[in-house]
């Protein structure tokens, strides 16, 4: 069994598994999920390397905006089924008025694009086998948010979500160190994974809704979906 966490390529950032972690029904299986941030159109030999991992999906978080200026061009998996489902229309450094702390606008995401996150889950509860890999532009922010809603369902505790985060900052702090000229937020402070943001965000929405999974059912995201997907995660 494949057990690589980390994936080094040149165009795809951040690019993890989120396999190995524990939870009471098992440990999070390797080989079901990719996260990760993609910042340039992918070459061919990084396609290649990620048709070696079985590909069965493919969703881009990003915002239609986003995808025209730089499609990912992942059609060219093979056999992939290709979605841009944006997880939030703009990337959190490009829209006006979002002068916030990271917490408050990822809480904003959280509670304001419902919809669209249920669309998301959704889209994963019934995805072909395969690996689902998932992406925004550093596969931190929108990325981020997913993850945590993911690993919340397979019963990952929170001390794990937020050190997975945690990691983002650490991958993709040489990309922002030497392309700060298409950078849209010069603000050090958007582009840093804190522990402290996760953690803000994980303890409102149970502060909120009761339970990360009772959050997830408002969206509109059915028992039977959710045990689909924590299936997918841990058997």
């Amino acid at each position: 069994m494949n057990t690589q966490r980390r994936y080094i390529f040149k165009n795809i950032l951040n690019c993890r598994d989120i396999g190995g972690y524990p939870t009471p029904h098992g440990v999070t299986k390797f080989g079901r999920f990719l996260r990760c941030g993609i910042v340039n159109t992918p070459e061919d030999w990084e396609i290649d390397e990620l048709n070696k991992l079985n590909i069965g999906t493919s969703i881009d978080l990003r915002g239609a905006y986003e995808a025209n200026e730089t499609p990912l061009s992942l059609e060219r998996l093979d056999g992939a089924e290709i979605y841009n489902l944006p997880l939030y229309e703009f990337n959190v450094a490009t829209k006006e008025g979002m002068d916030l702390p990271l917490a408050q606008i990822y809480e904003g995401i959280v509670d304001n694009n419902k919809k669209s996150i249920a669309k998301v889950l959704n889209t994963i509860a019934d995805a072909k086998d395969g690996i689902v890999i998932y992406n925004c532009f550093f596969g931190k922010d929108r990325t981020g948010i997913l993850t945590m809603l993911l690993l919340s369902i397979a019963g990952v505790s929170k001390e794990d979500i937020i050190a997975d985060y945690q990691q983002t900052y650490t991958y993709i702090k040489p990309y922002i160190q030497t392309h700060s000229d298409v950078l849209w937020d010069t603000n050090s402070e958007k582009h840093y994974s804190l522990p402290e943001t996760m953690e803000e965000v994980v303890d409102n929405i149970v502060k909120k809704y009761g339970s990360v999974i009772d959050y997830i059912k408002s969206a509109g995201v059915s028992d039977v979906s959710i045990e689909k997907i924590r299936k997918r995660l841990c058997e």
